[in-house]
């Protein structure tokens, strides 16, 4: 690993493991949530996408300071491991479905199934090529995806989803729409035309 990267690997290691701690940390405080019998497919989903990335960036980071380790090895290692969990996910289909959660899970469900096999192939490309840099740069951007899915799913399994900014302005806007819905539907229904007023 260039001299370079141990920076950025040094921080990056000791932030997956502060994150991969307080996941824990916010399971653990209402475990039935994920792990009990009545748990929610979509949080087991959120719990274990959000594990998976992170520990995947965790050991990518952890292993690059390693002096003489080939990274492309630890990549292609690394990156089967979490497609397999993520492949796991498929199991929960009918409940997603069940939950009506079904697009959301199949996203959730595509995006890391492409970053981790996204990750094997950058893998190959560095044991065939360990100072190919663009390989490597790419690789560290993959890294910061990881970082960005399970953040994003850790904040999703808190319940952000229904806090959203986004969801917020939707509801508004509907709010807004809903008085003027009823307001012409109250005019026509009880307003007699011209005609009935002859009569």
């Amino acid at each position: 690993m260039p001299a370079a990267y141990l920076s950025f690997l040094t921080t990056s290691t000791q932030a997956s493991a502060a994150l991969i701690g307080l996941l824990f940390v916010s399971v653990s405080v209402a475990p039935e949530r994920v792990f009990g019998s009545d748990a929610r497919a979509e949080h087991q989903l959120l719990a274990l996408s959000a594990f998976t990335a992170l520990v995947s960036a965790f050991f990518l980071s952890f292993a690059g300071l390693v002096p003489g380790v080939r990274i492309g090895d630890v990549a292609i290692a690394v990156g089967t491991l979490a497609l397999t969990e993520t492949l796991a996910l498929v199991l929960l289909v009918p409940q997603w479905h069940r939950e009506r959660r079904l697009m959301r899970g199949l996203m959730a469900f595509l995006v890391s199934a492409v970053l981790y096999g996204y990750q094997i192939g950058v893998g190959v490309m560095l044991v065939h090529a360990p100072g190919d840099r663009g390989a490597l740069g790419t690789l560290l951007v993959l890294l910061i995806a990881a970082y960005a899915v399970g953040l994003l799913r850790a904040w999703q399994l808190l319940g952000a989803t229904h806090h959203g900014a986004a969801r917020q302005l939707l509801r508004r806007l509907r709010n807004l729409e809903q008085p003027r819905e009823t307001d012409a539907e109250a005019g026509g229904v009880g307003t007699p035309g011209p005609s009935g007023a002859h009569r």
